[in-house]
């Protein structure tokens, strides 16, 4: 939490009369000296013992900060991250009526949209409308809006399609604005347009869940012609949208293009064999899609062999779900994948409908193993936290935990690799080599299933 209050600081005085110091005795009295000053003072104190790496100085000086300015601007930022960290919609609420109680010019409209996506994973959509009404400007609303119906699509597509047409019709109301000119000019209201393709490309993909094709064509063709072909998944739903309703010419090369890429999914491929096959009678409609996937795969393991090293892992200790401490020596032989994650981060849970393909793939394979670990965490019981995050999703991954220690404030295993941002990925060999490690996720669940696996076998393999 210290990191994240730093990255928030707004401390404009140098840390270079601290770190630049190379008297230990006049350092020692500078500590001290801001040790004992006002409120400016600890903030910069905490942020040099940050930038130290010493997370558990930086978290002393915090909580003292605080405790002696409760109303002071890092009680207030303390606040305002607790509240967006903390997953128990009732205690949101908590923290939210001290927000308000004790901070009179606090960002109500920050504190609606955590509230906002607290009632949406609580699955309480009364409550999610009622905080959305709340907010104060259009480009809040819009905001919060888009991220909310992100978790409802997974459970209520009427809701989530409720709440998305809302918005579309208030842009509609104030008047779709314009695209800027190539000159560069623009006017009054384009901060709606961005925002309002957003809208109209979700709304879109509610509509293609619900198998409403029909009516997703207008709005398909509206935010394709938009992007012009830039989003892989605008592009993908307007080749299934034009597949479904029988334009089968314009279909099939946006489909081939997706499936070339890695990015088709199931339902895009058996799209473009109806479209292939009704543009091409008598020919094997499954055997040129299999031609298009191998020629992806193919691709794929030539330069997944560039990425190949060879380094010794650290011997990591996490706990299971239960609470048993597993470390490296317990995987001896196997090839194992680590997956360090948080339920606060965006993009490893895009990344998780393609890693459970690859679990799926791998389940009877005994000598491959996935760990989940969860990390850097921004609740009081983590545990609980992803326990909940991946039922909630029907995810059946392997849960391990890599808990802040107390004393350092640092999660060990996460910290032993190195690792500077999540989600991060490392395949290990039986013999307890990194062969691969990645950061992030690019989307395309195929070419991540593809990638991934490319690794797992030449590690299997010793390559």
């Amino acid at each position: 939490m210290v990191s994240v209050l730093a990255a928030h600081a707004q401390q404009k005085q140098s840390l270079d009369f601290l770190t630049k110091e190379t008297d230990p005795v006049v350092l020692q009295q500078k500590i001290t000296t801001l040790g004992a000053g006002n409120e400016k003072d600890k903030w910069l104190l905490m942020n040099y013992y940050e930038s130290k790496k010493d997370l558990k100085r930086a978290d002393s000086v915090l909580q003292a900060t605080v405790a002696a300015y409760p109303l002071g601007e890092l009680a207030y930022i303390q606040l305002a991250n607790k509240i967006v960290a903390e997953g128990d919609v009732v205690k949101k609420e908590v923290i939210a009526a001290q927000i308000l109680r004790n901070f009179p010019n606090a960002d109500r409209n920050r504190i609606h949209h955590s509230l906002a996506y607290g009632y949406a994973n609580a699955k309480n959509i009364p409550k999610v409308i009622e905080h959305i009404n709340y907010l104060s400007t259009q480009k809040a609303k819009f905001s919060a809006t888009l991220i909310v119906t992100k978790l409802i699509i997974n459970y209520d597509l009427p809701a989530a399609e409720a709440l998305i047409r809302a918005q579309i019709d208030d842009v509609v109301k104030s008047g779709i604005p314009e695209r800027p000119s190539r000159e560069g000019g623009t006017g009054p209201n384009d901060d709606a347009r961005p925002s309002y393709f957003l809208f109209l490309e979700m709304y879109t993909n509610i509509l293609v869940k619900q198998g409403k094709y029909e009516e997703a064509l207008k709005y398909g063709k509206d935010v394709y012609d938009e992007y012009k072909g830039r989003k892989d998944e605008v592009t993908g739903n307007y080749g299934l949208i034009l597949s479904k309703t029988g334009s089968h010419q314009e279909a099939a090369p946006l489909l081939e293009k997706l499936i070339i890429a890695g990015k088709g999914s199931v339902v895009m491929k058996t799209a473009f064999k109806e479209s292939y096959a009704k543009l091409n009678p008598g020919k094997d409609a499954t055997a040129y899609l299999s031609q298009l996937e191998n020629g992806m795969k193919g691709k794929i393991e030539a330069e997944v062999a560039k990425m190949l090293i060879n380094e010794p892992a650290p011997n990591f200790t996490i706990t299971d779900a239960n609470g048993k401490l597993v470390s490296l020596a317990d995987f001896k032989g196997k090839t194992i994948i680590l997956d360090f994650w948080a339920t606060w981060c965006m993009p490893c849970i895009a990344s998780f409908p393609a890693m459970q393909m690859a679990v799926d793939k791998y389940k009877n394979d005994p000598n491959v193993k996935f760990l989940f670990i969860h990390t850097w965490e921004r609740v009081d019981n983590p545990l609980t936290d992803a326990k909940k995050f991946l039922a909630n999703n029907n995810y059946r991954l392997a849960l391990y935990m890599d808990v802040k220690d107390q004393k350092t404030k640092a999660n060990p295993a996460v910290s032993s690799f190195g690792v500077r941002g999540i989600p991060a990925k490392f395949v290990i060999d039986g013999n307890s080599k990194i062969r691969f490690k990645m950061t992030g996720f690019a989307g395309g669940n195929e070419a991540a299933v593809a990638e991934l696996s490319a690794m797992i076998e030449m590690s299997k393999k010793g390559i």
